[in-house]
């Protein structure tokens, strides 16, 4: 029999997860004295629901205790202190060892100019001159990480801070010394500074391997966050995909009573995977991605730490998985009779989300996310036709990482979007918090679809629906840009003119209704 899962609640024949908050962090967080997220009424998707859940509450109460520390001056415990300079040491290492890996990407890298501004701002860090704004701004991130990974407890502005951000400051602008020799093909180079040679003497082959010795999920994920916000690695990512990364380190962790990432071994990853396999509650799927999501985190540890993680190889090189059911796609496709049931049902809703959210995913095969980002800036009028651009970017983003413009179905128009449109306040068209589609998800099932025995999930149910009303005569490019299908040709910039955008339209006519 499986054992109670921490923080999993039943009210009422309804599911949350929740957190109760600690008095001192209360304040920080509206006062409340706990934390719940509603996962729906369905035991079995409740359950897939709860981890994911659970680090998002948990994150928040992460940013809450930071918010406590900052107002209260009472640091946290250091369990693996180092000093400044170890700390720049440890830096400055890590500095040089990317800019090799860079070098062996792209020669873009090595033949970028230094920024002479920051090579200044770095010396005045050095003598002390810049405010603690300042110093954050140049190499607060930094700082930042080696608190996270409980080197240091300095908080920002205090002393024993501006000690440590003066180090950083020492191994950046020794880094860029380094950077212009490389640049020059002379790696040979070595620090000036006696502070940092000194540092650098005491481990000078074990810093990086005693660093990831101790190392955890969420550490890894930070830096993985670090070096995709700089524009590297394949693709920024996702929300979607942290949330769920982060649900299965949870939940592995819980497993393996640990959560040192240097320490797992192919027998842990086995008693998991058997667990969720035997438990019967979680699909070979689900079981499979959360498998794959591990060992994606696993990989990027392994890089970061330039092999030292797991210096004998990946524990889960030889791990057996799980053979995913073939499943019937009409099982993930609404069907006429239910998708009318949706969109009819739609029309009775005042609150936004509920009345257009379906109607847009039902006539354009966009995710639920996509749609409830939609801002009305967002829609414009093309030789008297209306588009809408998805965006990516600031706070937005799409499966594929790339914004596309779509037509808007004429279905859309006279249903009375349009009016909905303009009388819409400047913004979001669908405001509400990261729980939103779930709160469509509920609506559907319990409200249009209830009583239906196994209806499929409402995101994939129009889609899929929408998809095959595009095996009319759509063809092929403009299919795959409508819906936002990645193929990694040039295909994928289909809909760039305006004229472009006029044959985009031109296809979208062709889609049935389904009213």
């Amino acid at each position: 029999m499986a054992g109670k899962l921490h923080g999993f609640l039943n009210r009422d024949g309804r599911y949350f997860s929740r957190l109760v908050i600690p008095k001192e962090l209360r304040p920080y967080l509206e006062n409340k004295t706990e934390l719940r997220e509603p996962l729906g009424p369905d035991l079995r998707a409740a359950k897939a629901k709860h981890f994911g859940a659970m680090a998002q509450i948990q994150a928040r109460i992460a940013e809450a205790r930071r918010h406590h520390e900052n107002a209260t001056g009472k640091p946290t415990s250091v369990p693996y202190p180092l000093s400044a300079e170890e700390i720049a040491a440890r830096h400055y290492q890590s500095l040089v060892a990317f800019d090799s890996e860079l070098r062996d990407t792209h020669p873009a890298y090595a033949n970028a100019d230094i920024d002479d501004v920051r090579v200044a701002v770095l010396r005045d860090g050095i003598a002390g001159k810049l405010t603690d704004t300042e110093l954050q701004e140049v190499v607060g991130s930094a700082a930042e990480r080696f608190r996270y990974r409980g080197n240091t407890n300095a908080m920002v502005g205090s002393t024993e801070w501006r000690v440590i951000a003066r180090a950083l400051c020492v191994a950046e602008l020794e880094f860029t010394a380094r950077k212009v020799e490389r640049d020059e093909g002379d790696f040979t180079g070595s620090p000036e500074n006696p502070m940092l040679t000194k540092a650098l003497a005491k481990e000078p082959e074990n810093i990086n391997k005693a660093e990831f010795n101790e190392i955890k999920f969420e550490d890894i994920i930070q830096e993985q966050i670090r070096v995709t916000d700089m524009g590297l690695g394949k693709n920024r990512l996702s929300p979607a995909t942290l949330k769920k990364y982060r649900a299965a380190a949870w939940d592995f962790e819980q497993s393996r009573r640990g959560k040192k990432v240097a320490t797992i071994t192919l027998a842990e990853g086995e008693a998991w995977r058997d667990k969720m396999l035997t438990s019967g509650e979680l699909t070979r799927k689900t079981i499979l991605d959360k498998l794959a999501a591990i060992r994606a985190i696993m990989a990027w540890g392994q890089k970061q730490s330039k092999g030292t993680l797991f210096p004998n190889g990946m524990p889960f090189e030889h791990l057996d998985l799980p053979v995913q059911e073939v499943r019937d796609s009409s099982d993930r496709t609404y069907s006429l009779e239910q998708a009318r049931k949706v969109l009819i049902a739609a029309r009775a809703e005042t609150r936004p989300s509920y009345r257009w959210s379906s109607w847009l995913v039902a006539y354009s095969g966009m995710r639920i996310n996509e749609a409830l980002q939609l801002c009305k800036e967002d829609f414009f009028a093309v030789e008297g036709r209306w588009f809408y651009h998805i965006r990516v970017g600031e706070g937005r983003t799409t499966k594929t990482r790339k914004s596309r413009k779509v037509p808007l179905h004429n279905a859309l128009i006279d249903e009375g979007f349009l009016t909905f449109l303009h009388a819409a306040p400047t913004g979001k068209l669908f405001p509400g918090g990261s729980a939103h589609d779930n709160r469509i998800r509920e609506w559907i099932h319990e409200g249009p679809l209830k009583g239906d025995p196994n209806p499929p999930a409402p995101n994939h149910g129009f889609r899929h629906l929408f998809e095959d009303a595009l095996n009319g005569d759509v063809g092929h490019r403009a299919a795959l840009y409508i819906t936002g299908r990645s193929t990694g040709s040039s295909a994928d910039d289909y809909g760039g003119s305006d004229i472009k955008l006029l044959e985009l339209a031109a296809q979208m006519d062709k889609v049935r209704r389904f009213l």
